[in-house]
């Protein structure tokens, strides 16, 4: 089914499967980490320093984590199960750092459903155009709770 024109709201948890997986994909600016760091206020000198981010041992400077955790709320916001989802809980570990120009690609994937609770439980991964994982963890979402046709 084609969720994209379907409905204003997301996906609800009877059309939920497990198994299901939605990803996105971006590669990260200089613009996307002074954006982010302005926003939040993290000038974090690894951030916005290449010489002071090779003196910490980084090869350049490096992309605030929750930037790139942030790409799993996109997904779950606007994707799978998209519009009308409540993001419950998540759990990250960061294992290797992301850079300027780097591209990332992240995946959501259900591994539990909870009918009489309304919740769903997923697998989040992110890997670098090298494959590998720069991030690991698990969400807990409420998603919508019905589908209104356009």
């Amino acid at each position: 089914m084609d969720y994209s024109v379907k409905s204003k709201l997301g996906i609800p948890i009877e059309e939920i499967r497990i198994g299901d997986t939605a990803s996105f994909g971006k590669t990260l600016t200089e613009a996307d980490v002074y954006q982010f760091t302005g926003i939040i206020g993290n000038f974090n000198p690894t951030h916005v320093n290449k010489v002071f981010a090779e003196k910490t041992g980084m090869k350049s400077r490096t992309v605030p984590q929750m930037l790139v955790a942030g790409f799993v709320s996109k997904i779950l916001g606007t994707q799978y199960p998209g519009n009308g989802t409540i993001h419950i809980a998540q759990d990250l570990e960061f294992i290797k750092p992301v850079y300027i120009g780097d591209t990332v690609e992240t995946t959501v994937k259900v591994t539990k459903i909870d009918g009489k609770t309304n919740r769903v439980w997923l697998d989040l991964y992110c890997y670098n155009e090298e494959g590998e994982k720069v991030l690991t963890g698990e969400a807990e979402i409420i998603p919508p709770f019905e589908v209104i046709e356009e």
